[in-house]
């Protein structure tokens, strides 16, 4: 079977590799051992490749302000301002002057290759997009102990979520939306696969960083790297590792707050409402009517980021009706596009009593929360719901261990292969026909 041992269930805490007093268990690698893993990671990124339908190779591509406005803000960094030279879709103006109000770690990135190449070079957008999928299987073979299982669990990751579009638009069209998500998800993949494994503060840190300067939200996870930091070891060793996790989150902070103050005047004004100065669009008009932050945004969040679904549309064409099924724009729900996530409740009553998968669970709430109270659900985005991306990893590294025993197993599998069909064969459709023709 795919499991290390038939019917052997991982540690209670849910953290395999591991003994009770939190010492890594595993042995180092054999060379054998090293080649396994090195072919199970080249089967994730040989089906990932088979499964894109857009050309990966693209010698000579370029991208530059056109594609995404984080470029064009490294640009002007290299020129040493902060404004961009004039303004597209999704910028702030103030007083005249354009910028760009999106997380800066992009343009950070951006700002080392322009000065190389005139631009981003395609082969660097596809460099960070190949990283979702290793980091992702070396996560689940820390959890699973299983290079067969690894595989599985790195494909429902990539291509049996929301991922999967993101990835593809990214290489595609490089925009800042997707491109933020990749980043992000690459520095949570980070931090998970040390919280499981070795549990090194300075790695985990980097990928709070990596992903908390991607998107914001995603400094919650500073409670569970703190909770690393000091969960064991001598005093000593603690205070060292929690001023190394509190380091990466005071330095989070203060390039936004650095940020904010000198491109919008106050530290705490992030450029966002000024994103819809001179719009007229609809999520301009509700954030004007309500705010970013309300109440009144619960309902449709609730109903897009767990339902979300497709519209139904009744056509008659030469006298004959059909009906067809269309993705919606606004966020597809994310139980039933990924159901493996549906295993995850039965486990909460225990998850809940260990305190390493709390601090877990505490911070992905405490993003999901926020996100149900943000105006905007992150259309346009059609059959899949991007936002999902700061909580998928997590929610699936706790459940992963659960499911490769026992009858389990086989209902992961199941639920796994509707999961990529759904985002890989049905989602490309542009309608689905269920009746008439």
């Amino acid at each position: 079977m795919m499991a290390g041992k038939q019917g052997e269930m991982p540690p209670e805490d849910g953290l395999a590799g591991h003994d009770p007093g939190g010492q890594q268990a595993a042995l180092p690698p054999t060379p054998a051992s090293r080649g396994q893993w090195c072919l199970g990671a080249g089967i994730v990124l040989l089906v990932c490749g088979l499964l894109n339908t857009e050309p990966l190779y693209r010698p000579g591509t370029l991208r530059g302000f056109t594609s995404n406005v984080q470029i064009g803000e490294a640009q002007a960094w290299r020129q040493g301002r902060l404004d961009l030279p004039e303004r597209v879709w999704d910028t702030a103006l103030k007083d005249g002057k354009v910028y760009s109000y999106f997380p800066p770690m992009f343009t950070i990135l951006a700002a080392a290759v322009v000065p190389l190449f005139g631009g981003v070079p395609h082969e660097f957008i596809l460099a960070l997009v190949a990283v979702v999928p290793l980091g992702a299987y070396a996560l689940f073979h820390r959890l699973t102990h299983s290079v067969a299982w690894a595989v599985v669990f790195a494909l429902a990751y990539v291509c049996g979520t929301s991922v999967w579009p993101v990835l593809a638009k990214t290489i595609t069209y490089a925009r800042p939306y997707h491109v933020n998500h990749t980043l992000a998800s690459i520095g949570l993949l980070l931090m998970l696969l040390e919280y499981f494994g070795r549990r090194r503060v300075w790695p985990a840190a980097v990928g709070l960083l990596l992903a908390a300067l991607s998107r914001q939200l995603t400094i919650l996870y500073a409670l569970p790297l703190v909770f690393l930091a000091v969960a064991d070891g001598p005093r000593e060793r603690r205070r060292h590792r929690l001023a190394l996790a509190m380091g990466a989150v005071a330095l989070t902070g203060g390039v936004y707050l650095g940020l904010n103050t000198l491109k919008f005047g106050h530290p705490l004004r992030t450029g966002y409402m000024l994103n819809h100065e001179g719009r007229n669009d609809v999520f301009a008009r509700e954030a004007r009517e309500h705010g970013t932050l309300s109440l009144h945004w619960v309902p449709r969040n609730l109903y897009y980021t767990n339902l979300g679904f497709p519209r139904v549309h009744r056509v008659t064409v030469a006298g004959r009706d059909g009906v067809y099924v269309l993705p919606n724009t606004m966020g597809t729900g994310i139980w039933w596009t990924t159901p493996l996530l549906l295993l995850l409740l039965p486990d909460l009553p225990r998850l809940l009593r260990e305190r390493r998968s709390l601090a877990l669970l505490g911070a992905a709430f405490g993003i999901y929360a926020l996100l149900m109270l943000w105006h905007a659900t992150g259309a346009v985005q059609r059959g899949y719901n991007r936002y999902s991306l700061d909580y998928l990893p997590v929610l699936l590294a706790l459940l992963a261990p659960r499911c490769i025993v026992g009858r389990r197993r086989w209902a992961a599998l199941a639920m796994i292969g509707w999961s990529i069909a759904y985002f890989r064969v049905l989602l490309p459709m542009p309608h689905v026909q269920v009746w008439g023709g």
